[in-house]
């Protein structure tokens, strides 16, 4: 039985997956402390796991960031307000994640710990750099959102471009990593070195998007291969485990038209997630409309509880339907490119439009029409008229189902939490050895 600490920040989309892999762990047998913010206690607990709440700054409430932020809503998609979100979100806590987890790391007398992070918590940084504290037995990193590392074979993250690993194409590469590193985000990362100081910390920190992956003993992306860009340089620590299986959220009754998506001949699925759905004008209302007298039943998850505008005679509306059952049945997903939401329906074969510029979306997108199984708007409020284009698109075009069908296969190949639980007892292992 390994004792690990399931970290994660308090932000939805951050947060659940590590959910999961935080109640798999218990289920197989070992001691594990989630921590968090305190606005997800209920969800931790509902694991098995004890629950700490983070301490101090790094113990807010992901779902209030327009209220924390205002400032969020004048910063237009891009760079910048990617810069203003590692800041904000991922930086700022550093100092308080790592008073937490060196409180843990106390409570366990001498015992080896592990803590399993998500991609943006940043609490492990400080004594990996030399700050005062007790190391971890193993840090291990999951991958939530699309990896950010760069590489000599790819554009910087965040600029949607396609990897080119020509000679041409390796040094515009390196010459715009480097731009992005410093004129882009300098500023962020000197605000990363500046808050790590602050901790103790000795060590030079790599570039904050680089570290999230280069920094953890080993990180395990939630992904496959195939739907990342290839990197020679990739380093050995970084593994592809696989995504997560769906139906985190508890499931309700399903809607009494249920039955008429089980009979339909065509389904189209319209969603805009459960984080970027504060506006259902930028995508949901748009592809209502666009496929009003289309032959097919269409149907739209909003993840939360609201009214549309307009609901066609061919659609159906729900709050929240499992993926699981849904996706077997659906022809199309629209969706704004969700990381989890995406590779779920990969998972199932099913292909997409994608629609979406925040967050990591520009990157989400512009890598699943890579993969060929989807067809990329590339923009944050689509035309109806190039909703309807696109999805008739993927309906004609066996192309994308058989490309979505392919990732599936190489989905179904991988166990993402036994890959999870088998880095943690192999990293305690060679820990242990050492020591003997």
């Amino acid at each position: 039985m390994a004792h690990v600490i399931v970290a994660a920040s308090p932000i939805y989309g951050h947060f659940t997956p590590m959910r999961a892999v935080a109640a798999d762990l218990v289920r197989r047998g070992h001691r594990v402390t989630v921590t968090t913010g305190s606005v997800f206690r209920e969800a931790a607990e509902a694991t098995g796991a004890r629950f700490v709440p983070l301490r101090g700054g790094a113990d807010f409430d992901g779902g209030a960031l327009p209220e924390l932020f205002p400032e969020m809503a004048d910063i237009p998609p891009g760079p910048e307000a990617l810069g203003f979100g590692l800041r904000h979100l991922f930086v700022d806590p550093m100092p308080d994640q790592h008073a937490t987890l060196q409180a843990l790391i106390a409570e366990a007398g001498g015992e080896p710990v592990a803590v399993v992070h998500e991609t943006g918590f940043t609490g492990a940084w400080p004594v990996l750099h030399g700050a005062p504290g007790v190391r971890p037995a193993a840090v291990i990193g999951v991958g939530v959102v699309p990896l950010t590392i760069s590489s000599e074979d790819t554009a910087p993250f965040g600029l949607g471009l396609p990897p080119d690993s020509s000679p041409e194409g390796r040094e515009r590469n390196r010459a715009a990593n480097k731009a992005v590193r410093e004129q882009v985000f300098g500023s962020t990362q000197e605000h990363t070195v500046e808050v790590l100081r602050s901790t103790g910390a000795t060590d030079t920190p790599p570039f904050l998007l680089d570290g999230m992956a280069r920094v953890p003993d080993r990180f395990l992306q939630l992904s496959i291969a195939s739907v990342d860009y290839p990197r020679g340089d990739l380093p050995d620590s970084v593994r592809y485990v696989g995504a997560l299986p769906s139906g985190a959220r508890e499931q309700g009754p399903l809607p009494g038209w249920w039955d008429e998506v089980k009979r339909a001949k065509r389904v189209v699925v319209v969603s805009q997630g459960t984080a970027a759905n504060t506006d259902f004008t930028e995508l949901v209302q748009p592809a209502l409309d666009a496929l009003a007298d289309l032959d097919a039943l269409v149907v739209a998850t909003l993840g939360r509880t609201a009214e549309l505008d307009r609901v066609p005679a061919n659609a159906r509306v729900a709050e929240f339907i499992p993926y699981d059952l849904l996706l077997p049945h659906t022809d199309v997903l629209v969706s704004n490119g969700g990381y989890g939401g995406v590779q779920q329906a990969l998972g199932h074969g099913v292909p997409m439009v994608l629609a979406g510029l925040t967050e990591d979306k520009t990157e989400v997108t512009a890598r699943i029409a890579w993969t060929g199984a989807a067809v990329n708007l590339a923009t944050q409020r689509p035309e109806p008229a190039d909703v309807r284009r696109a999805v008739e698109t993927v309906l004609a075009d066996p192309s994308y189902r058989g490309s979505a069908t392919a990732l599936a296969a190489e989905y179904e190949d991988h166990d993402p939490f036994e890959a999870i639980e088998r880095t943690v007892t192999e990293l305690l292992s060679a820990q242990a050895a050492q020591q003997h």
